[in-house]
């Protein structure tokens, strides 16, 4: 039932991701720069803006400078609001689309210009700052361990319109990638230095809240994991779902486990960046790499990466990759029910009630 209930969300949610991926090559490198205030501001340095990926690699165009307002409420990558078309012309690049499908809460096309250049945009109903601020700053942080090959953004920003949307280069996905290189590409990333300054300093969260599908993320710094992910995650899921039975069995786990924080006894938690919506239509391959996008990320324990693996179909030899590097932890096995919980939840909150059985027994086995 578990992997029906899986594919169903990849027929619903993934099928464009599982096709076409958006991809950038050679967009300026985005450095964050995080304050305690919790803003973000991003600076590129004198850098092409893009170089195409097919049709000869031509320029698309060179732009040098600050790259401003990449922050928490901010609406534009550049301060400015301007269509997707309005985007394309300002950059002189003519282009003509193709809509890929997409889902209940955004939208995804494929733009090609006319010396072969192709851009992946994804377009939502709701604003930049709450749909696609996190999901470009993610995509930064997840570059910045250069442990992965990661789409670069080009802009994201409000159409005016009260829409919003993301460009990227676009290229096609070659289907699955080896899992072991993925599984050592992905542990890479967990053990990797975070490019901001809260994370460095031993905090969970994020500099923006951001989406889990189309599900909303709070990310404010803490120091105390235990804390962050039993209010941040789990209880806001809970709370989220207003049901009395699961708030009930909730507060039953949280008394059981001191708040969690027996779950979490005899080991080290530093905050990785994560992923955070790691499953089958999110990975793939191009040009022979393992690639991962359309992120949810945060800085957190790198356990908590595998709360979507039910729906992820890693196998014995990503394992394998993944552990050469990160060994297994005592208590894991206990703590990814936890992890799973979150996302369970959140399936239910999105789609309804048949993750609704599933996100009960997952509390129920935390009681045992």
């Amino acid at each position: 039932l578990e992997m029906r209930l899986c594919w169903v969300f990849l027929g619903l949610v993934g099928a464009a991701h599982a096709f076409s991926a958006p991809w950038i090559a050679h967009s300026p490198s985005l450095r964050t720069l995080c304050k305690g205030s919790g803003a973000c501001l991003a600076f590129s340095g004198s850098s092409r803006l893009a170089e195409g990926a097919r049709g000869g690699g031509q320029r698309v165009r060179e732009r040098s400078g600050i790259v401003r307002s990449l922050a928490m409420g901010g609406d534009s990558m550049t301060g400015e609001i301007m269509t997707v078309d309005e985007w394309f012309k300002k950059e002189g690049i003519k282009v003509s689309f193709q809509n890929l499908g997409g889902s209940s809460w955004s939208q995804n096309y494929k733009y090609s210009s006319g010396d072969g250049a192709e851009f992946f945009v994804k377009t939502a109903r709701q604003s930049a700052a709450k749909m696609f601020a996190g999901e470009a700053l993610g995509l930064v942080a997840m570059y910045d361990t250069k442990a992965i090959k990661i789409p670069k953004v080009l802009h994201w920003g409000d159409d005016g319109k009260g829409g919003s949307y993301i460009i990227m280069e676009y290229l096609p996905l070659g289907g699955r990638s080896d899992q072991k290189a993925l599984g050592r590409a992905i542990a890479k990333m967990h053990l990797a230095e975070p490019n901001c300054k809260e994370a460095k300093e031993g905090k969970f969260g994020f500099p923006v809240p951001n989406t889990i599908g189309g599900t909303s993320q709070p990310n404010e710094w803490d120091s105390d994991w235990v804390r962050f992910f039993r209010e941040q995650r789990i209880g806001h899921q809970v709370t989220l779902a207003g049901d009395p039975q699961l708030s009930r069995t909730w507060a039953k786990v949280c008394e059981k486990t001191n708040g969690l924080a027996s779950l979490f006894e005899g080991i080290t938690i530093k905050p990785s960046t994560l992923h955070g919506d790691l499953w089958s239509g999110n990975v793939a391959s191009a040009g022979g790499e393992p690639t991962i996008y359309d992120p949810a990320t945060y800085f957190g324990h790198h356990e908590a990466e595998w709360g979507m693996s039910w729906c992820a179909s890693f196998g014995g030899d990503f394992w394998e990759g993944y552990r050469e590097l990160i060994p297994e932890d005592p208590g894991f096995k206990k703590r990814r029910v936890l992890y799973e919980l979150y996302h369970k939840l959140n399936h239910y909150n999105l789609f309804g009630s048949g993750y609704y059985g599933d996100s009960v027994s997952l509390m129920e086995a935390l009681l045992k």
